[in-house]
């Protein structure tokens, strides 16, 4: 009688005459509730945009008073140089009169470090006691040369930090272009600088030399990054510069000194300060003009932004006065919504896994669906708890949050495993409603199921599939340069157990151990006669050798896939050292991923103790000992401790895993 009742009890109308109630004021109250949130929504946005813009414009004349102050400090380098190369006998005037005007500027900057005074006193009392050095030429050239170069490159970090990536094309171009001339100007005034100094001295000065050829290789990457995102117009004042006599001077006597032949006519201290200073006021000239360009385009947003946000008030108004009437009309379409919601409910039923249950999770409906995928008949499964088909794979900490979710009036969705009556299993997709009554308590719960045991096994096909072509790509790479598959495997159990006790999720292990065989990948585009060389490759092959670590990246390095974009990082970045001498890129500590880092150790771990073309395998005293003394040095310190707190694991590895075993005892 109890599962009569309870099919009865589903076959009814789940509408109940409270439901038309609840979507009465639904109809009147919602709608207001949604435009009200609209509307606080676009007032919120207009006010977040005209507060960045306006918090952008603050910037840009923030900038505009760093700029200023840069360039006096540039001429004070320049100028100190000069004066510390002429042993004080030149540029004295003209260098207490910029000293005068940084002292002005930085009063002007003084938030660039922030509203600590103390702060700002001690940096300014820096300044103050290099320049007793210079003037009693207790310092030398290069010395009092880094120290100006110094404070400018902290001081153009702080502003750079107010140009910031924008989402506006106009702005991040041009805060682009600014930036980049920036880098020009002080590159040009590095070499001002230097030259200054070397010219005062009448003499070659290896230190500032070094210093200039640097500050030329700054100067022409930033020229190029600067013609490759300025418009037009902008590109023309640059090249009416370059075109200049004064800018040609400084080609010819850096020209001259770089290739070690300079003329005397050219060396002259006062002419080449002023030719040079004048090139520089007119790229800072060209800077005022961006951040002008800035200011009147983010001016120009702020106006607009206003607009918006007045008509923004007035949609409101007309919205709210048409919502009281069209509410007045939803009331009558409920009705009818009534019966399409049934048609709804019914659709659902045919096409999905449905069951409901009471508040203490008894089934109380199963629809045909649900019965013939578990096995049960309907009488079979009425009026039992749910977890009749409660699989023991699934941890109980799952139906835990299930039942939190629901219980807090919250739907639930999750992928759950259940159990066939016949004792098999199938996976599905399931939703978990509360069904709430009129007065807002839980009636009933009901779960919608989509079967998706074919998905899953497919896509762990899928996976399996791809972990083994990657194992196997790996193995070419190997083989190619004449070592086992079993390097390839061990790298893989090495890195797998020290990304385990360094604290990696179990995703990020699962990726490393998989991807890792592909660390080599690269060597498939090295010729054979480098590869397989017994003896020391030459520079040039040295050179092809290592570009084995680009290859890899460029094999994976489009693709969207977690694991392959793993392989990237790895084949990319398994050279790099951790004190910053290896390649391809020179990465130093951190800057290099984790699985690069992990891979690097594994990797020589197993080749150092490996027969190879060029080599013998050394034993086991002589590998740790190395391993020792490339901790900071080649390795992760923290991964080479890792690795001697649990060296028998590594060795057990090692063993398992030998050239000599079967690749079958796994």
């Amino acid at each position: 009688m109890y599962k009569v009742l309870l099919q009865k009890r589903y076959k009814g109308d789940l509408i109940k005459s409270q439901s038309v109630i609840k979507k009465l004021k639904f109809s009147t109250f919602i709608p207001l509730i949604i435009i009200t949130i609209g509307f606080v929504f676009f007032i919120i946005n207009s006010y977040n945009k005209l507060t960045e813009l306006h918090t952008l414009k603050a910037n840009v004349t923030h900038i505009t008073e760093i700029s200023k102050l840069i360039n006096h400090l540039q001429q004070e380098r320049g100028l100190s140089s000069g004066y510390l190369g002429s042993d004080g006998e030149k540029f004295k005037q003209k260098l207490l009169q910029i000293r005068k005007a940084v002292d002005t500027a930085f009063e002007n900057s003084l938030q660039i470090y922030g509203k600590d005074k103390e702060s700002y006193l001690a940096k300014k009392r820096i300044v103050t006691q290099i320049r007793k050095k210079i003037d009693t030429k207790e310092i030398a050239t290069s010395n009092a040369f880094d120290f100006f170069t110094k404070r400018i490159k902290h001081i153009q970090f702080i502003y750079l930090k107010s140009a910031i990536h924008v989402d506006d094309t106009f702005l991040n171009n041009k805060l682009q272009c600014y930036t980049n001339l920036s880098f020009m100007k002080e590159a040009l005034g590095q070499i001002r600088g230097t030259f200054n100094g070397i010219l005062t001295q009448n003499k070659i000065d290896k230190e500032l030399i070094h210093r200039a050829i640097h500050a030329k290789g700054m100067y022409d990457t930033s020229m190029h990054r600067y013609e490759s995102v300025a418009s037009k117009d902008f590109l023309e004042l640059l090249d009416n510069v370059k075109s200049s006599s004064d800018y040609q001077y400084i080609e010819t006597v850096t020209t001259a000194y770089f290739s070690h032949t300079p003329q005397k006519s050219l060396e002259n201290p006062e002419v080449w300060f002023q030719k040079t200073t004048h090139v520089i006021n007119q790229f800072y000239q060209i800077e005022k003009k961006y951040l002008s360009n800035i200011d009147i385009y983010i001016t120009h947003k702020i106006n607009n932004t206003m607009i918006e946000l007045y008509i923004d008030i007035l949609l409101f108004l007309l919205i709210l006065f048409f919502t009281f009437w069209i509410s007045l009309k939803l009331k009558n379409e409920i009705i009818k919504n009534i019966r399409l919601l049934n048609e709804y409910k019914n659709a659902v039923d045919r096409s999905g896994i449905v069951s409901k249950t009471d508040i203490t999770g008894k089934i109380i409906y199963a629809n045909d669906r649900f019965c013939s995928i578990s096995g049960y008949a309907r009488e079979e499964l009425l009026g039992k708890p749910h977890n009749i088909v409660r699989h023991p794979d699934m941890p109980k900490s799952a139906f835990k949050n299930m039942w939190e979710t629901i219980l807090a009036k919250k739907p639930w969705y999750g992928i759950v495993k259940n159990k066939k009556k016949d004792g098999g299993s199938y996976i599905v997709e399931v939703t978990i409603n509360p069904i709430l009554n009129h007065d807002g308590e839980i009636e009933e719960f009901i779960a919608i199921r989509n079967d998706i045991t074919k998905v899953v096994k497919l896509h762990e096909d899928l996976e399996h599939t791809q972990e083994d072509l990657i194992y196997r790509m790996g193995e070419i790479g190997e083989t190619r340069s004449q070592e086992t598959g079993f390097h390839v495997k061990r790298v893989a159990k090495y890195s797998e157990l020290l990304a385990h006790y360094y604290g990696l999720s179990i995703q990020e292990i699962t990726y490393l151990k998989t991807a890792s065989p592909m660390h080599d990948i690269g060597k498939v585009g090295i010729p054979d006669s480098i590869l397989n060389k017994p003896g020391k490759l030459t520079q040039e092959e040295w050179r092809t050798m290592k570009t084995h670590a680009n290859i890899g990246y460029e094999l994976f390095r489009d693709s969207d896939k977690p694991l392959l974009k793993t392989a990237a990082i790895i084949a990319y970045e398994h050279h790099e050292k951790y004190d910053g001498s290896g390649y391809p890129r020179g990465l130093k500590g951190e800057k290099i991923h984790i699985y690069g880092r992990i891979t690097a150790l594994a990797d020589v771990f197993d080749a150092l103790g490996s027969d190879r073309c060029y080599k013998k395998a050394w034993d086991d005293k002589r590998i740790f000992k190395f391993l020792k003394e490339e901790r900071g040095k080649h390795f992760d310190p923290q991964l080479v401790d890792i690795f001697f707190e649990h060296l028998d694991e590594f060795l057990q590895i090692r063993d398992y895993y030998r050239d000599t075993s079967s690749f079958m005892q796994e």
